[in-house]
């Protein structure tokens, strides 16, 4: 098959049959945000023709754009006009402003969908091996779903058709070959997300015949006449009517030409790729990669269970990116397919897939043909590992909910690997299976602002660079919201880094700035997803923490905070850890994420006002006894006043016993009581502020054990 690249010219090329990109070579050049790629979309379309700018608003914001529509739109194209210079600066590819609207002018050979058209109509009039060959190429320029990523701002159904004429000409140029085996998989798929179109079915029916699979042909007819007469009123058309007639008769003019024997397809002969396009904007994860490398089997088949890789993290931290770019690297090491499977663990939108439902996808694309999917689970798994038992596959299952999701959907090769990306450790499908589990955490330093860098579209320079840093530490070096602040700097010249700095500096609006009203590019509806996921008791242990005013979280002060014992406190820090809603830093220390911490104070702010002056009394009180204890045990002599203990005897207690408790106690806790302090005076002093403020005082002041401390401004100034 010709290489695609053969039928493109030299320069930039224009993509639509995918993700909306620009390639130089095969590397894909920054285009900035969905904005500006939705209005390059629209022109691309339309090439050499103006295209309104009220059609533009119009398109972009489904027919409710905002006040500043038109000024945004402006901005995209300004956007656009930058980087077309940049790639060409003869001027052959530029946007003109022609009233009412602009227009791209360009030689459309170096759009996909120009080439795709050509080929098409090259491949009319010759022979079957020069047909299937220029519609194989044809097809060979969709990388995904036409307009893939904006297809929710900008459709073009005329694509989608292209698409299908390309595909329905190389099945009639495979069948005329004799290839009918081949293409029995891919024709039932079609079929089922197209299931009106005639030609198709018709397609279907006629290599179900010639594999002699009489039967399942005249059910697949019988399937369609029976939905078209109840869905739409209507008959199937005479052509497919009169195929139908002679699959009935066994009319064996129909198994010619057929230059090939007529024999049973053995199941699973399609390879497939179905992995998603490679993630851009990727950067670091070195370590991680090198893991995963780790996890290919040898050049010879080994004994033993499949490999399985579980990526595991918090929300936005870049699990399905790292496991995509990286199953890309590796797919040549998989020569009989790859397949892909998005488990929707944590769809706010959908249910888990179930794994059967997974199975008879993944056994349709091994060509197994639909009426032959068997209907039982069990029935299924054992159909799947039967087709892979002696293939190397890769088996990519995009955000597991739990085990039992997975385990049916494991290969029983050796030489396959599965690898799983999930918002839960999965400590039961490493028990079960002996999975390699993988941690993620936020990105290094450098990597986080490279990310910056490749989705804003252009390198920082000068001052830029610091306030890049800056704007990467405000992002908390968490992939999903560097993504979201670098597709902002892309959108227009309207934002500037420093104006996106000066944004995010303001806690209260932080979560708001990292939000494309998108729910798969919005750190809030992320973090959303997974605190609706989780029980009802860990629910409201987050919304309690977001009153938590320090930095360390440990099972006694979030006991006295939610008012229960400090073991059930325990349990849930490290179910929350096992979700990565905190972070369990050493033993009983716990951190959350600052983006995390932002989110828990939004739900913390729904709460009663009663509850939270209940809860925040309780965390006082702790504290207090606390410091109390921590004093009495740092004095040599005893203290003749009575312990505050005894004055809040409900109040969770830490078992301070000598002077080296003590001074651990108040080593540990000092950040976190002196927070305690700050957020009790910035609501209003009372004697128990007060009294913890004059306490923290004597610590800092008078114990050598613990060397130089140094109080707040506002404590200082009570005390």
């Amino acid at each position: 098959m010709a290489d695609r690249r053969d039928s493109w010219g030299t320069g930039p090329r224009f993509c639509l049959l995918g993700p909306v990109q620009v390639l130089v070579g095969e590397h894909p050049v920054p285009m900035g945000g969905p904005g500006m790629r939705g209005v390059l979309a629209m022109l691309l379309l339309e090439p050499n023709q103006v295209v309104p700018l009220d059609r533009m608003v119009d398109v972009l914001w489904a027919h409710e754009p905002p006040a500043s529509a038109r000024t945004m739109v402006q901005g995209y194209v300004s956007g656009l006009r930058q980087r077309l210079a940049a790639l060409d600066g003869t001027g052959a590819v530029r946007i003109a402003t022609t009233p009412p609207g602009y227009r791209l002018v360009l030689d459309e050979s170096l759009i996909d969908v120009t080439v795709a058209r050509d080929l098409l109509a090259q491949s009319r009039g010759t022979s079957a091996t020069r047909r299937a060959e220029l519609l194989r190429t044809a097809q060979a320029l969709w990388r995904g779903p036409e307009l893939a990523d904006v297809s929710n701002r900008v459709t073009a159904p005329e694509l989608t058709e292209l698409r299908l004429a390309v595909l329905e000409a190389r099945f009639d140029a495979d069948l005329q070959l004799g290839r009918h085996h081949e293409i029995i998989g891919e024709l039932q798929q079609l079929v089922d997300e197209h299931p009106y179109r005639e030609r198709l079915v018709g397609q279907l029916m006629l290599a179900l015949y010639r594999s002699g699979r009489r039967a399942t042909a005249l059910a697949a007819y019988q399937r369609f006449a029976k939905r078209a007469a109840g869905e739409l009123g209507m008959d199937p058309g005479p052509l497919l009517r009169g195929l139908h007639v002679r699959v009935l008769r066994d009319d064996t003019t129909l198994l010619e030409p057929s230059p090939e024997p007529v024999v049973a397809p053995r199941v699973g002969v399609l390879v497939p790729a179905q992995l998603p396009r490679t993630p851009s904007g990727f950067a670091g994860r070195e370590d991680e990669l090198a893991w995963l490398d780790r996890l290919l089997p040898g050049d010879r088949p080994r004994e033993g269970a499949t490999a399985t890789g579980v990526l595991a993290g918090a929300a936005g931290v870049g699990k399905t990116a790292l496991a995509v770019h990286w199953a890309h690297r590796a797919a040549e090491r998989f020569p009989d397919g790859q397949l892909f499977a998005h488990l929707r663990g944590f769809d706010p939108r959908h249910a888990p897939m179930a794994a059967a439902d997974v199975l008879t996808r993944f056994l349709l694309a091994l060509g197994v043909g639909g009426e032959d999917v068997p209907v039982g689970l069990d029935d299924r798994a054992a159909l799947y590992r039967s087709i892979l038992a002696d293939r190397r596959v890769l088996v990519v299952l995009d955000d597991a909910r739990d085990a039992e999701q997975i385990e049916p959907l494991l290969p029983p090769a050796s030489s396959s690997l599965v690898l799983v990306t999930t918002r839960l450790r999965l400590d039961a499908l490493v028990a079960r299976t002996g999975a390699r589990l993988r941690v993620l955490g936020t990105l290094a330093a450098d990597a986080a602002e490279q990310v910056l860098e490749l989705i804003a579209g252009s390198p920082a320079e000068g001052r830029d660079r610091e306030l890049r840093r800056r704007l990467a530490r405000l992002c908390g070096h968490l992939p999903l919201a560097l993504r979201i602040a670098g597709a902002r700097l892309a959108g227009g010249p309207q934002w500037s880094v420093a104006d996106l700095v000066a944004e995010l500096a303001d806690e209260r609006g932080r979560l708001s700035a990292l939000d494309l009203d998108d729910p798969a590019t919005s750190v809030r509806a992320a973090l959303d997803v997974t605190y609706r996921s989780l029980a009802q008791e860990l629910a409201d242990t987050v919304c309690l923490l977001g009153l938590f005013p320090g930095p360390r979280l440990g099972p006694y002060p979030v006991a006295a905070l939610c008012g229960i014992p400090v073991e059930v406190a325990r349990r849930r820090l490290r179910a929350l850890a096992a979700s990565f809603v905190v972070t369990e830093a050493s033993r009983d220390v716990f951190l959350m994420h600052d983006l995390v911490r932002l989110h828990a104070n939004e739900l913390a702010a729904k709460l009663s006002e009663e509850d939270t002056s209940v809860a925040r009394r309780r965390l006082l009180r702790y504290y207090l006894v606390g410091a109390d204890a921590a004093r009495r045990g740092l004095r040599d002599e005893p203290d003749d006043e009575p312990a505050l203990a005894e004055r809040f005897p409900d109040t969770v207690r830490v078992p301070i016993d000598t002077q080296r408790d003590a001074a651990e106690w108040i080593e540990q806790e000092w950040t976190n009581l002196l927070a305690v302090v700050e957020s009790g005076l910035e609501a209003g002093q009372d004697e128990e502020i007060v009294q913890l403020a004059r306490m923290a005082s004597e610590f800092a002041e008078g114990t050598r054990t613990l060397g130089p401390l140094v109080l707040s401004r506002s404590v200082r100034l009570v005390v």
